[in-house]
């Protein structure tokens, strides 16, 4: 006879709560589930895994490999087919304006950064003293004039005379030297005249070309010299001088395309040529070239200036002033054997990535199936 046991504390009997763990084990069993903790970790794992085995992912991954791959090739033959610096500067030849007579500024007829047309008055001199300077040359020409008519009379009538030998070989040369004297004088006056005219004309100072007005150091009432700087024309037309290293001008010539990006506006590409490659480094031609053969001798890779001209109209390059940072990129020969070379790799390097995608996602699929 079987004995049972009873709980005390108000719990099943413990045959009877074995009884149900037994029924319950055997009921995993035979519809295969497992328990809980134990099933959670496997559909984590499973997750997991087919993450890396669906089809879009492996795409996706392929994807994004080509493109490094493309980027890579792109930057690489750029590298190769394509110079470039940032130093570089804009340049142009900067025309000073100085007066070629002395005195008193009357007016300044224009400003700072105005844009002047070639034979614009610029700046007024007090003309009052060349003025009167030019009446007296004049009066002294009329004057001389006259005394030249009187010497040139005297001279025929002593020609005259001295052929019918009535005055002497002496009065005769007297009255001829005289005449040429005459006419000396009045030679001198005219060209007197002539410097007079000029000296007026001078008191306008005009613009030499078109360009901007800059660096402008004058001021109605000042008292100028002859050749000191009033101010600088800065012309529209200016280029660009880019400091190469020496290692980079193997594959640069002359009308090859540039694109030049100034840094005071980044937005707004310009595009030149190339014009010409300066014969020697800029360092043979400085103040104080380097002496290399004292001391000890550092070999330094030295920069070349390139002269670089803008193909834009003159309305864009308006803006452009010297001394303005540029950085320009010089597209070079296409024929360089290393930029093919990198294209070729880039190129087996995405189809090695497709067909590997390829078969990884033809393998999921079949062990799918």
């Amino acid at each position: 006879m079987m004995k049972t046991e009873i709980s005390t504390n108000g719990e099943a009997p413990i045959e009877a709560r074995e009884h149900r763990r037994t029924t319950i084990t055997q009921d995993r069993k035979r519809t295969g589930s497992a328990p809980l903790d134990e099933s959670s970790n496997r559909s984590g794992e499973e997750k997991k895994r087919s993450l890396f085995r669906r089809p879009g992912v492996i795409v996706a991954a392929a994807a994004l490999a080509i493109a490094g791959i493309g980027y890579g090739g792109i930057v690489t033959f750029h590298s190769f087919t394509h110079e470039t610096t940032d130093d570089a500067f804009v340049d142009v030849h900067i025309v000073s304006v100085a007066p070629k007579v002395a005195g008193h500024v009357a007016v300044v007829r224009v400003d700072d950064n105005q844009l002047v047309k070639k034979g614009d008055v610029l700046i007024e001199i007090d003309p009052r003293d060349f003025q009167v300077a030019l009446a007296q040359v004049k009066a002294n020409l009329a004057r001389d004039k006259a005394t030249q008519i009187q010497a040139e009379l005297n001279e025929k009538r002593a020609l005259d005379l001295f052929s019918r030998k009535v005055i002497s070989t002496q009065e005769r040369d007297t009255n001829v030297a005289t005449a040429e004297s005459s006419r000396a004088s009045v030679q001198a006056d005219e060209a007197a005249v002539e410097q007079a005219e000029l000296n007026l004309g001078h008191t306008k100072i005009k613009a030499p070309i078109d360009g901007y007005v800059t660096k402008e150091a004058v001021a109605t009432g000042d008292y100028v010299q002859v050749g000191q700087a009033l101010m600088s024309l800065v012309p529209p037309r200016v280029w660009v001088i880019a400091n190469f290293k020496e290692t980079q001008l193997r594959n640069m010539r002359p009308r090859q395309p540039v694109e030049i990006k100034v840094d005071a506006y980044p937005d707004h590409p310009l595009h030149g040529h190339i014009d010409s490659i300066q014969a020697g480094s800029g360092a043979a031609f400085s103040l104080l070239p380097p002496e290399n053969a004292t001391g000890n001798y550092v070999k330094v890779v030295q920069r070349v200036p390139v002269k670089i001209m803008l193909d834009e109209e003159r309305q864009i390059q308006r803006v452009l002033g010297p001394g303005m940072s540029v950085v320009p990129t010089v597209a070079m020969d296409h024929g360089n054997g290393d930029a093919f070379v990198i294209v070729i790799i880039a190129v087996l390097l995405a189809a090695g990535v497709i067909f590997g995608a390829a078969l990884w996602i033809g393998r999921v699929r079949r062990g799918q199936a």
